[in-house]
């Protein structure tokens, strides 16, 4: 059984790029594993985090009700997933009452275990991450994420025993180098883990009327981290359908850099308090920078849109560029230049190309390029060895590398027609090679389909209609 989640989005604009990297990098895995392990044993979560300060000033600023606001907002999140494709299992909205209930079922559950307790605080509050932050965190007296001054806050709130937990997640961590990728932020975790403090998880209600009521308490609303991280494990079942959740559960998490102590130790301190196992693996890519190499915002005028390029390119070109181009473990540059690039070079001139060439050869030479017996021992266990690498990259979240293969595995066909000149063989010779070169582009195609899944569905198509087919006109 395989579980694969994104973060769940502030539902306070519409999708952007760093939205983008994150869905595609789930909906691609979710889809090699359904093919690998059968689609009744695959589960991929999205969705998003409706609550919290930050979409309660952006409802304000556009006039409306945080409900008109949301309702407007949400199904154009929904359209983001049809358009590039994104084949979730389900989609989470931390706004509907089964989310409610059961966020204040965890809170009760971490309150009987001693978890949760009553204090007064005073510090600094960032909007934009809907976080406290301490002094050390502040960089100029500003949140290093958002280059704003926080609020200073004082009021009490309720507060999780984080610091209890610090030991476990420490020597879970040490025990499973695994467990986060890339490597190098480890060590990042390891520090702040090593240095965890109690969190606040309540805001009163005067500061925050947007929020689920905590329990027994209605002049507080709960945090909107501890409110929205339980749908991880509530989209599975948890606490009303534990036969369903123990199949599931723990799984594999994919969160940006700005999340990582949520994701890899807020969370996991929550899951220790609820008796759970911790998360399976943690992935957490890089950020995509403007094409200017900077940090995008709108004053900058650096922005890209996925959507408008949606609009441009179609959804397997962006997919593409995205998956197999920028480095899923790095901050990246998104420049469009390198996206057509890459799509000419790797999509339009090397696969689509030798697609319609097999197809066009196997017409002349009235060849069934589905003969299994007549592909040949040496170049099966070539193509072969690149069924193992391209296996291994995915199933080690290593995208990248498996665009990579499947590109080189393409260019070794075209290759392989180059050398052997099957327009100038003998029937039987033509045969081997037409169908040597037809299983490496259906295998090619196969690991093709979680990145450019239209594009694949295509191409399989035609080769069984053995139909040219202009699958990629160069741009």
């Amino acid at each position: 059984m395989f579980y694969i989640t994104t973060t769940l989005p502030y539902a306070n604009s519409v999708p952007h790029v760093g939205h983008a990297i994150e869905f595609f990098q789930a909906d691609a895995y979710a889809r090699y594993f359904r093919k690998k392990l059968g689609e009744k044993k695959v589960f991929f979560n999205v969705g998003v985090d409706e609550h919290g300060l930050k979409v309660f000033t952006t409802a304000r600023e556009h006039d409306k009700s945080v409900k008109q606001y949301l309702d407007e907002l949400v199904p154009k999140w929904k359209e983001f997933c049809e358009k590039f494709r994104i084949s979730n299992d389900y989609f989470y909205r931390t706004s509907d009452p089964d989310h409610h209930q059961g966020a204040q079922r965890v809170w009760k559950r971490c309150l009987e275990k001693g978890d949760i307790y009553k204090k007064y605080y005073e510090g600094y509050y960032c909007v934009g991450c809907e976080a406290f932050l301490l002094e050390r965190d502040l960089v100029d007296g500003k949140c290093p994420n958002h280059g704003a001054a926080p609020v200073r806050q004082s009021e009490e709130n309720y507060f999780f025993r984080l610091s209890k937990y610090s030991g476990a997640i420490l020597e879970y961590l040490q025990n499973n180098p695994d467990f986060l990728k890339p490597e190098a932020k480890m060590q990042e975790l390891t520090n702040f883990v090593k240095n965890m403090e109690d969190i606040s998880i309540s805001r009163s209600r005067t500061n925050l009327p947007w929020g689920i009521e905590v329990p027994d308490d209605p002049e507080h609303t709960m945090y909107v981290w501890f409110d929205a991280l339980t749908n991880y494990i509530r989209v599975l079942g948890f606490d009303n359908d534990m036969e369903r959740f123990n199949n599931w559960w723990p799984g594999v998490q994919i969160c940006g850099p700005d999340n990582l102590r949520f994701q890899g130790a807020i969370w996991q301190g929550m899951l220790a308090s609820l008796g759970l196992p911790f998360t399976k693996k943690l992935l957490v890519h890089g950020t995509i920078l403007g094409p200017d190499g900077q940090k995008m915002s709108k004053s900058m005028g650096n922005v890209v849109s996925p959507l408008e390029q949606y609009e441009k390119y179609g959804s397997d070109v962006c997919r593409f560029y995205m998956l197999g181009v920028l480095r899923p473990y790095s901050d990246c540059s998104y420049r469009e230049e390198d996206l057509k690039d890459a799509y000419n070079a790797q999509l339009a001139n090397n696969y689509g190309n030798l697609l319609n060439r097999v197809i066009h050869l196997g017409n002349i030479k009235e060849i069934d390029l589905f003969d299994k017996s007549s592909i040949s021992a040496e170049f099966n266990e070539i193509v072969g060895g690149y069924r193992d690498q391209i296996e291994k990259a995915y199933e080690s979240f290593e995208i990248h590398d498996a665009v990579r293969l499947i590109g080189e595995l393409v260019s070794l066909g075209n290759q392989h027609i180059h050398e052997k000149e099957p327009w100038r063989q003998k029937p039987e010779l033509a045969k081997i090679t037409l169908n040597n070169v037809s299983a490496l582009v259906q295998m090619a195609t196969e690991f093709y389909e979680p990145i450019i899944p239209d594009g694949a569905q295509k191409a399989m198509e035609a080769l069984r209609k053995k139909e040219k087919i202009i699958l990629y006109p160069r741009i």
